[in-house]
């Protein structure tokens, strides 16, 4: 039987989604909700399946996952009112916009039968995915750099709206809190410098960053660049070694003096393939049919969410700040 897929939201996210599940054999795409009945219908008539007025509606046809693809302000209340009902979840990040609703969620993931995921891409992207293979491969980063400039905070417009995003931390920065301690070590104390000069919410971020083993790390951000490629920079420094990650096209590994520089290419991948949804999605797809722990649990979703109010604390209190235990799955 094929997995029965509901698809909230018919933004570019669920555009997105329902395109890579809908080439996906195992899986059928049983409908499509919006607040925008219009936006719905035309995912719905694009896709060649039915539309239907809420969530609510789109529970009742009988669902095994539901994608979530709204505002961030409805991600946590999509997702327990699926969980409740026994579906499965594949949410957009962030999980929620603030620690208690997060909380919540991530106690009803945790019980049994309970199937929920974070969309965190960046994980699947091809050029994360090489940096991993380096890391089995001995590579060790002693400093890690990262770099996000992009004029995200006015696409869509709702982004910049405190009230809807979670702010610019839990909208755009949770990828990077995910990597950097995906890629380096869990984070042991930050301290963060912010200001908001063209929103009224802070959209500009120098974070460092202490690694528990020793490394430390930085990551710059803002909200109001031009769209210059790369928007994205990752560079993680070793013993004599150098691995740099351009945007999610590239990777570039220098492995020592005297050594040639090895560049792996992603940019010829379509979008979703560079992006890691394709990849992304088929996983989640095969642990729901294969009943076993997604890919991405809750504990890290909800992780990411709390090294973003560490960093919105030490940037109002002017101090370094240590963040709770990290997840052990």
């Amino acid at each position: 039987m094929p997995l029965r897929t509901g698809i909230l939201g018919a933004g570019h996210m669920g555009r997105t989604h329902a395109g890579v599940l809908a080439r996906d054999r195992r899986v059928l795409i049983a409908g499509v909700a919006d607040p925008e009945p219009g936006r719905a219908q035309q995912l719905a008539a694009d896709l060649g399946v039915p539309s239907y007025r809420d969530l609510d509606a789109l529970l009742r046809a009988g669902l095994d996952l539901l994608v979530i693809a709204t505002p961030n302000r409805h991600h946590s209340e999509a997702a327990l009112a699926a969980l409740e009902r026994g579906v499965g979840v594949l949410c957009e990040k962030p999980m929620a916009i603030n620690l208690p609703d997060a909380r919540r969620l991530c106690e009803a993931a945790a019980r049994p039968g309970a199937f929920y995921v974070v969309a965190h891409n960046r994980r699947h992207a091809p050029v994360y995915r090489r940096v991993q293979a380096l890391l089995r491969e001995g590579f060790r980063p002693l400093l890690a750099s990262f770099k996000m400039h992009e004029g995200d905070f006015r696409t869509p417009p709702w982004v910049s709206d405190r009230t809807v995003s979670g702010g610019f931390l839990y909208e755009n920065l949770v990828h990077f809190f995910d990597l950097m301690e995906w890629l380096v070590a869990p984070i042991s104390e930050v301290f963060c410098l912010a200001r908001g000069p063209l929103y009224p919410d802070l959209n500009d971020f120098v974070i460092a960053v202490a690694f528990e083993g020793g490394a430390i790390g930085a990551l710059t951000a803002t909200g109001h660049a031009s769209w210059v490629h790369p928007a994205e920079r990752t560079e993680l420094v070793g013993d004599h070694a150098l691995v740099v990650v351009e945007g999610l096209d590239r990777v570039l590994h220098s492995p020592g003096e005297g050594e040639k520089v090895r560049i792996e290419e992603c940019g010829g991948l379509s979008r979703e393939e560079r992006w890691g949804y394709v990849e992304q999605d088929a996983e989640v797809v095969e642990a729901y049919l294969a009943d076993r722990r997604p890919c991405f649990s809750a504990a890290r979703a909800l992780r990411s969410l709390e090294i973003a109010e560490t960093c919105a604390q030490a940037a109002r209190e002017a101090r370094p700040v240590r963040p709770g235990p990290p997840p052990t799955d």
